[in-house]
């Protein structure tokens, strides 16, 4: 069995997914999926209403409707050192709003940060619209990384997007209790990040996180970040093509193809500013000193993913309708999965995801889940028009289980519809 999974996936990978000795790898566009977040990082066969749109096209159910005006979420990392005793959450909560107080934050900010690859925090707008087979999604994210020896001396790099989704399905019914659906999503994706040279675009680059205080304190700071920052910006049109099988809304099997055709054209600018005059003719406060200039042209492709779900729920009627249960499995990038780390049990590991909800009412929601062996969980009130879902979870940053581990809370706020 497992030969015939290899020999599959070894024929789809050059077919779908594009292999060229690009400038730069960097990763897949996807916004937070809070939902997902909270089930362990499950959705190939569980997505509901947005989340589809970015999980598995296949999914976009024709009874449903979905109308998001707009989504909004916001995620901060490291959360469990800044809530301690002393750290930038713990003063700013005890109302440190004078200057001193508001250092003491950003400095606290600033030593919470670990060496190596992570995050810091994210924040993204979205809006929504599903009906019938067809889903429409436009997407705003910007996220700040981090990377080096962490404190002052890591670096702070921002990486921002753009995208314009446009997903369909076609449901398929095989008898009353059988069928299946196939859907395809493309992303229109314009991704900006900052980078380390703007003649030889090999890395992510940024500002060190020393400097963050001084962003806050200092106007003059504020100026430098805008003119004297290389960034890279370009575009990209992924597409997602999944494929569904449902039994009378009870056992869902889920199988997607995510980020074909993940390259992106980018062109570096010597600054921010200078990025921001090309596409407006204008300029960020001040005009910058000299011309605005361009750099190298150059590509930046994103992995493919291969992923797999199942998803069972409670059967709609009687007391389900008022008391939902969920329960969701994953097995993400079976490429990886069965060309490197099959053979360990460590490496199944990394690449299970999976997770509980438990619906009341029609209001309020419970998950629980675990993300490549670590435990998420949230809950949200949907109250029709309006939804507020919260999320915390444990991630892996590391090339391996254990290397750097990142908690996270995100909040979102939602107005619009889920039918």
């Amino acid at each position: 069995m497992r030969r015939i999974l290899l020999l599959a996936i070894l024929i789809l990978v050059p077919i779908c997914a594009i292999v060229a000795a690009d400038d730069l790898t960097i990763s897949a566009y996807s916004p937070m999926r809070v939902r997902s977040l909270s089930m362990g990082g499950t959705g190939t066969a569980s997505a509901r209403f947005g989340e589809v749109l970015y999980s598995n096209p296949a999914l976009i159910d024709v009874d449903n409707q979905y109308f998001s005006i707009p989504s909004v979420s916001f995620s901060l990392y490291n959360v469990n050192k800044l809530v301690q005793p002393g750290g930038a959450l713990d003063i700013l909560l005890r109302g440190g709003e004078d200057e001193e107080s508001l250092n003491r934050a950003l400095n606290q900010l600033v030593n919470s940060i670990g060496p190596g690859e992570g995050e810091v925090a994210s924040a993204q707008a979205s809006l929504g619209f599903i009906s019938g087979i067809m889903g429409l999604g436009l997407d705003m994210g910007v996220d700040v990384l981090s990377q080096g020896s962490g404190g002052e001396s890591s670096t702070l790099m921002i990486d921002s997007s753009f995208a314009l989704t446009l997903a369909m399905s076609l449901p398929v019914r095989i008898s009353s209790d059988h069928s299946l659906s196939f859907g395809i999503a493309a992303h229109l994706d314009f991704r900006g990040f900052t980078i380390q040279d703007m003649d030889t675009p090999v890395a992510l680059g940024g500002f060190t996180a020393g400097r963050l205080i001084d962003i806050f304190m200092e106007e003059d700071a504020v100026a430098g970040i805008l003119n004297g920052l290389p960034v890279a910006f370009g575009f990209a049109i992924p597409i997602d093509i999944g494929v569904s099988y449902d039994w009378r809304d009870v056992l869902t099997l889920g199988l997607a193809m995510r980020n074909l055709n993940g390259r992106h054209y980018m062109q570096t600018y010597s600054g921010l500013n200078q990025l921001y005059y090309m596409l407006t003719g204008g300029y960020i406060g001040q005009d910058p000193p000299g011309e605005a200039s361009q750099g190298a042209s150059f590509t930046a492709t994103s992995p493919f993913s291969l992923d797999f779900g199942i998803a069972l729920s409670t059967p709609a009627g009687g007391v389900w309708d008022w008391i939902d249960i969920s329960w969701a499995f994953d097995l993400v990038d079976l490429t990886g999965l069965f060309t490197e780390d099959w053979d360990s049990i460590g490496g199944w590991i990394g690449h299970m995801r999976t997770g509980l909800e438990l619906r009341l009412m029609r209001t309020f929601e419970l998950r629980a889940g675990i993300n490549a062996g670590y435990l998420s969980f949230g809950f949200a009130f949907d109250f029709q028009i309006f939804k507020l879902d919260i999320a915390y979870a444990t991630l892996e940053f590391g090339d391996a289980l254990g290397d750097k581990l990142l908690d996270l809370l995100t909040i979102s706020l939602k107005l619009g519809l889920d039918s």
